[in-house]
């Protein structure tokens, strides 16, 4: 079961489990990136870059020309990023307070990152992210939406009813509300005075028989869910559904020939105003 956490307090922002989700998704994750628009020769922020999942994509979008600075809360985290490419360097920072001059960027690309703020100081960060980027550059962010979370067979309301329970928990966490809000990416963006903002849902769906990479992190993510559901406030029957998914690592769960699995991932992209 995924429980640890990286040196900034984040769950699943570890390097192991970062390396999972990554293996499993290779082919959607590298698809946001194009989307993205990322051109030849452009010096990229890659902001809450994590494991450096996304460096690989990013430095392919720039090359032979550009280059990719990767920024991340987490020590060990920037220095894996680091090792991914040679055109990339990594510092470690804050969102809220980065450490570069004004319009030192082409364009920012924040992946699976701004869950972990509140909105306030989600707000905070993209003021920053414009302060970073030059007038008429972009700012790609992309996040989850855990209320198209679906496991089947299951019972249709098992995720809702978690998701509820997270977020209005006396003592919720700011991703609980934050893995909340991927759907609204785009008004918040058009709030924080971008223009030309778009944005594209994706739901990554996996079926039986499941790659082992698929399995692991199919696994250890229920496994994950299944340890908040028990502790928060969710319906008695939902409990039981929990421990039955649960069962052995959730291995068996997966493994069933009729197991179905869906995230939503959702991308925004919006340019600096001039």
């Amino acid at each position: 079961m995924v429980t640890s956490t990286n040196s900034a307090g984040h769950p699943l922002s570890n390097v192991s489990w970062l390396e999972t989700h990554t293996a499993a998704c290779n082919a959607e994750y590298r698809a946001f990136v194009e989307e993205a628009g990322f051109l030849s020769g452009e010096l990229v922020l890659d902001l809450g870059s994590g494991s450096g999942s996304f460096v690989p994509f990013l430095t392919e979008a720039v090359w032979p020309k550009g280059r990719v600075v990767c920024a991340d809360l987490a020590i060990e985290n920037c220095a894996v990023s680091a090792s991914r490419s040679r055109d990339a360097e990594a510092v470690a920072a804050s969102m809220l307070s980065l450490p570069f001059e004004d319009a030192s960027f082409d364009a920012v690309w924040c992946a699976n990152a701004t869950q972990y703020l509140t909105d306030e100081q989600l707000a905070a960060a993209l003021s920053e992210m414009q302060r970073a980027v030059y007038p008429g550059g972009r700012i790609a962010i992309k996040d989850v939406d855990m209320l198209a979370f679906k496991v089947s067979p299951s019972d249709p309301f098992l995720f809702p009813h978690l998701a509820e329970a997270c977020a209005r928990a006396p003592d919720a966490t700011p991703e609980s509300a934050g893995s909340l809000r991927g759907r609204n990416l785009k008004r918040i963006l058009e709030g924080a005075g971008l223009t030309d903002v778009r944005q594209h849902s994706v739901f990554i769906e996996r079926w039986a028989p499941l790659e082992e990479q698929e399995r692991r992190l199919w696994s250890e993510w229920l496994c994950y869910l299944g340890s908040l559901a028990l502790k928060r406030r969710v319906p008695v029957r939902d409990r039981a559904v929990w421990r039955e998914i649960m069962a052995e690592g959730a291995v068996p769960f997966v493994s069933r020939p009729d197991f179905y699995g869906c995230e939503a991932q959702v991308l925004a992209v919006g340019t600096v105003p001039s």
